[in-house]
């Protein structure tokens, strides 16, 4: 009997132990979305009894870890709680803006309102059936004081312009890093004219060449253009609506371009393609369905 009993103990283990090994552990996975919603509440559990944690406003991403019915456990600007998901949506923020048509890369520059440095740079490719796939999400900078309008623009206010721009010419201080955009390499000689007076107000130009056709210039070849891009802002060069807006290399707010990693600028000069009409938006967050 003991014997028995012995065996079928075995049995059990063995059949207990198989199960352990056919049913493994499944590791969590995570979502974005994005909120549908002009506002939304994260709170601390899956219903709106519980306390709010933070607010998240229109068109911003969250990380979605957990579903529980209508609700979804998510993580936004280092806060982790509960939202409603019916004011969620995996859409991308890409899809569904109408100034794009014609246009197959898209950098997205966006900011919680006008009034802060720190910004979210995205950028899209249209597929095969012409939907827009994400292709980088990164942080970066804008000028001191946020965004601006183009009403509100005005050389050395320390703002970045918002709106829907075409890029321009790649520049670097070294060789092409692999870029299919045109691409200019900066030397010492090499100022981006920033006087409201002059008639080169707004472009890039020779030092030694034009001399005296100027009251002021700025220096291109400094570390922050190691390497970037053009912005094509106020290309009609209008006195005093500002200058010398470009997409570059930094780490903290800038006196007026959009900033991130090098890392980041590098990876994006290779991907962009002259063939594929790339654009830039910048905007706050909360005005995208403008564009």
């Amino acid at each position: 009997m003991f014997k028995k009993g012995l065996a079928i103990f075995a049995a059990v283990f063995v059949l207990f132990a198989g199960l352990l090994v056919v049913k493994p552990v499944q590791a969590a996975t995570t979502v974005t979305k994005y909120v549908t919603a002009t506002t939304l509440n994260v709170r601390t559990g899956p219903g709106t009894t519980y306390s709010v944690v933070t607010t998240v406003k229109q068109n911003q991403a969250v990380t979605v870890s957990q579903t529980q019915g209508t609700w979804d456990k998510v993580t936004v600007g280092g806060k982790t709680g509960w939202a409603s998901n019916q004011y969620l949506t995996t859409k991308n923020l890409a899809e569904g803006l109408k100034t794009v048509g014609g246009n197959k890369q898209l950098i997205l520059v966006t900011a919680n309102g006008y009034n802060t440095s720190s910004a979210e740079i995205r950028t899209f490719e249209r597929n095969s059936l012409g939907k827009w796939v994400p292709v980088l999400t990164t942080t970066g900078f804008i000028g001191k004081y946020g965004f601006a309008t183009y009403t509100n623009m005005s050389e050395g206010g320390k703002r970045s312009p918002i709106g829907r721009y075409a890029i321009g010419t790649t520049f670097g201080r070294y060789a092409n890093p692999g870029t299919k955009m045109p691409y200019r390499k900066i030397t010492s000689d090499d100022v981006w004219v920033d006087d409201p007076t002059s008639k080169l107000y707004n472009t890039w130009q020779s030092r030694s060449k034009t001399q005296g056709q100027w009251k002021s210039a700025e220096n291109m070849n400094i570390a922050a253009y190691t390497y970037g891009f053009v912005i094509r802002y106020n290309a009609q060069r209008t006195p005093y609506k500002g200058s010398a807006i470009f997409f570059h290399i930094g780490s903290s707010y800038t006196l007026g371009c959009t900033a991130t990693s090098q890392t980041n600028v590098v990876n994006i000069l290779k991907w962009l393609d002259p063939n594929k009409s790339p654009v830039i938006i910048q905007t706050p967050i909360q005005e995208l369905n403008k564009y």
